[in-house]
């Protein structure tokens, strides 16, 4: 449900502008091929002042559309076929004495304006347009014009100009809202773990790819940090999973507030920091001036529990495993980055936790060639060094002291 949201919440967000691209990409079309159909037969009945007025315009929009099929924005490309269709329609009530009968395009000519702009714009052009068309119906001596355009033909028009314009108005207080919400943070329900406030595995994954491809041809050291509570499931087990969850938030407190979560260059929020699964986290660190400098960050990170619950009588001191691959020396991508650390981080929980440890390639042989049953004694030994499990007395209340 999450990757489902993230994937949409930003299409929703931007939603104005993809609409108005798709809508002035088939209103380009349609006007393209009408005013060349209606252009070579003004040239055919030898009208050449018609025929060249539809051409040129004709022109315009093809023009128009290549430059919007050309670049990703709109670059004015509405304005541009407004202009055009405000004009033809211009043409066609000075000539709607030879035929009336082509009145009729007055129709999608004003829905188009309507629906290709934003709502403000969309009613001054439409009211302009019934303006003119009631000038015209009342100074143009035609009998068409004066019998006519009057009585049915007028309503008709204005009519319609207020039914598309209250629907683009409801539409574009729709498109306000979402835009509000996405701004207010509502991108924290796909973005966001919501328990821990990190980055969800979603959006660091989508992030970390792009920024892999940003830090390629960099000379500074790029990692990837596989993290994991050592005995977390000792936690759940002795004190609840409330207690547990509470351990997850203070440590992904404490992760924010000592791993830089900003591009120095831009000083944009980024999603470097992520819950990957359970208690098990995830860090991309980019831009590190040297291996000395990423040795500091991975020496503060395994201490960030060395005060967080001295003197507690529930849980003892907790500790960190935390594996480390560099890119691109171990892997070229991502998921093969993240496969060499999480390997790593197994490494450093079977050489005594509490540490972290490089990725290394004969890493995967040394974990193969250690026994089974010595693992699991070696974990459930140094557990008990890590939990301290509460007396009998204390039973009534099993939450841990020094969980902020």
């Amino acid at each position: 449900m999450g990757n489902f949201v993230g994937s949409h919440l930003e299409e929703m967000a931007d939603i104005r502008a993809t609409r108005k691209c798709k809508l002035v990409r088939l209103c380009s079309i349609i006007s393209f091929v009408v005013l060349l159909a209606y252009g070579l037969t003004h040239f055919l009945d030898q009208e050449y002042t018609r025929a060249s007025i539809n051409v040129i315009c004709c022109i315009i929009v093809g023009l128009n559309f290549w430059q919007l099929t050309r670049n990703e924005g709109l670059q004015y490309t509405d304005i541009m076929l407004t202009g055009v269709l405000m004009f033809q329609g211009l043409v066609l009530l000075f000539y709607s004495g030879q035929y009336p009968e082509r009145l009729v395009w007055l129709f999608p000519l004003m829905i188009s304006v309507i629906i290709i702009n934003e709502f403000k714009v969309g009613l001054i052009c439409s009211l302009t347009f019934c303006f003119l068309l009631l000038t015209t119906s009342l100074f143009l001596q035609t009998s068409y014009v004066i019998s006519d355009l009057q009585s049915g033909f007028i309503l008709s028009i204005f009519a319609s100009c207020v039914i598309c314009n209250t629907a683009s108005f409801y539409y574009s207080k729709l498109l306000n809202y979402i835009q509000s919400l996405y701004k207010e943070g509502i991108e924290d329900l796909a973005y966001l773990d919501q328990l821990t406030g990190l980055a969800n595995r979603w959006s660091f994954e989508n992030w970390a790819k792009q920024k892999l491809t940003e830090v390629t041809n960099l000379s500074t050291t790029t990692a990837l940090i596989f993290l994991d509570i050592d005995d977390f499931k000792e936690i759940n087990d002795t004190y609840g999973h409330a207690v547990g969850d509470r351990v997850l938030q203070n440590f992904s407190r404490r992760l924010k507030n000592n791993i830089r979560t900003r591009d120095r260059k831009s000083n944009h929020h980024d999603y470097s920091i992520a819950r990957f699964a359970g208690d098990e986290f995830v860090i991309l660190l980019y831009d590190v001036r040297s291996k000395k400098d990423l040795d500091g960050i991975l020496h503060r990170i395994c201490h960030l529990f060395q005060d967080s619950y001295t003197g507690s009588n529930r849980v003892g001191s907790l500790t960190i495993s935390v594996g480390v691959a560099l890119y691109p020396q171990d892997a070229t991508n991502l998921s093969e980055l993240t496969r060499c650390a999480d390997k790593a981080m197994y490494a450093a929980k079977h050489s005594g936790k509490n540490q972290y440890q490089y990725y290394q390639n004969d890493l995967l042989y040394s974990l193969e060639e250690m026994p089974s049953k010595h693992n699991v004694h070696d974990i459930k030994r140094a557990s008990a060094s890590h939990i301290h499990k509460p007396k009998k007395e204390d039973q009534r209340d099993r939450e841990p002291h020094g969980i902020s």
